[in-house]
């Protein structure tokens, strides 16, 4: 699966950092290695021991959800066990008192 990744080193001139799509973090590498190299204002490219940091970006996932659906979820109920009741509680007092 290719995923967009931001690939960054840190030298004596700063951070550098290249943003591509790659099916692995060797592939990201790679890629963001030949780019610091053809990158004219690098003056000092990746060399056998920089260590690199490559940071994975999914996609944003939005969702939208009417208000009175979350009311109605806050509501006490066992379903979901302990856990499930805690959140249902901590949303309701977090909603307060609002009308349906």
């Amino acid at each position: 699966m290719v995923s967009r990744c931001r690939v960054s080193y840190t030298d004596a001139q700063g951070i550098h950092s290249v943003e591509l799509s790659a099916e692995t973090l060797y592939d990201a590498i790679a890629q963001a290695v030949a780019e610091f190299r053809d990158d004219k204002t690098v003056s000092n490219p990746p060399s056998a021991d920089t260590d690199f940091t490559v940071t994975v970006m999914r996609r944003p996932i939005e969702h939208i959800i009417r208000l009175k659906r979350v009311q109605e979820w806050s509501q006490p109920s066992t379903k979901g066990g302990p856990a499930e009741t805690l959140r249902r509680e901590r949303v309701r007092k977090m909603l307060g008192e609002l009308k349906a």
